[in-house]
């Protein structure tokens, strides 16, 4: 039986706040119960709540991905949402559940570095760890975190619950390496990252790292088999069936084809090498 004394704090704020939104970003996929397991999960606790689905197609176990997808959305809600992210390959294991409260905004997931982007922007932030077992699903799951702990945490905050109340602060977190370029010579070495649902290959070349090492100078940039010869500012700027480079909206460099998909025209993958040569 539900506590009576969170059932009674959760009617009470609830009587008082908007219905509240939740967001969600896996990598469980479209396939099976896990992603309506978790909406479940947090209906149960607010069901007036809104619940957007960011993505769930991040590559599996792919913590980077992730947390570069975090970043670039969740600005982009209104402040007082609450962010759940469950890319978890420790799931059962010693790593912390954890919510931050950043920028006025709540973010839900494991201490496993999903975090790092949002934190490595600066300003204040509150974390606490997950510890109270009264506002989890029981019985828990040692596999499924994401609807037993995550969810029903998630629902809680939704509805204006302070983060303190689950657990101790925490002052340290869990921070996964950002794969910068490196300059060898007077050539600027990166890589891809991952390609978007176009096709469109995401590098790890920032327009700043970019400008400090072209400049206004001309260029090239080449990899397995192809090369380019300048940075457009569009997609509609390149020859159709044609490489080209860009700065997408993430402000990183990025490698497409005009009418086509640059993975499969290029055959380039995650982790393939490209390089900036100054001409």
């Amino acid at each position: 039986m539900e506590n009576k004394k969170i059932l009674k704090r959760r009617l009470a704020i609830r009587s008082q706040k908007s219905p509240g939104v939740v967001t969600l970003i896996t990598d469980f996929g479209l396939r099976g119960e896990y992603v309506g397991a978790m909406k479940g999960a947090i209906l149960k606790v607010n069901p007036r709540c809104q619940v957007v689905d960011i993505t769930h197609r991040i590559g599996p176990q792919d913590v980077l991905e992730a947390s570069f997808v975090l970043k670039n959305t969740y600005p982009f809600y209104p402040p007082g949402t609450v962010h759940t992210v469950v890319i978890d390959p420790g799931v059962g294991t010693r790593r912390r559940p954890i919510v931050l409260k950043k920028d006025g905004h709540l973010f839900v997931g494991p201490d496993n570095g999903v975090f790092t982007l949002i934190l490595s922007a600066g300003g204040p932030t509150e974390g606490y760890e997950l510890a109270r077992g009264e506002f989890f699903l029981s019985p828990l799951s040692d596999t499924f975190h994401g609807r037993d702990i995550f969810a029903p945490v998630a629902g809680h905050l939704s509805l204006g619950m302070d983060p303190k109340v689950f657990g101790p602060r925490l002052r340290d977190f869990v921070r996964i390496e950002w794969p910068r370029p490196k300059v060898k010579g007077k050539k600027l070495l990166g890589r891809v990252l991952w390609d978007d649902a176009f096709g469109n290959l995401i590098t790890n070349i920032s327009r700043e790292e970019y400008g400090r090492f072209i400049g206004d100078r001309p260029l090239q940039i080449t990899g397995k088999g192809w090369r380019i010869d300048r940075v457009h500012r569009t997609y509609g700027e390149g020859q159709p069936g044609k490489p080209l480079a860009l700065f997408g909206s993430a402000g990183l460099l990025e490698i497409s084809v005009n009418r086509g998909c640059a993975k499969m025209a290029l055959g380039l993958k995650r982790g393939d090498p490209l390089t900036i040569t100054p001409v």
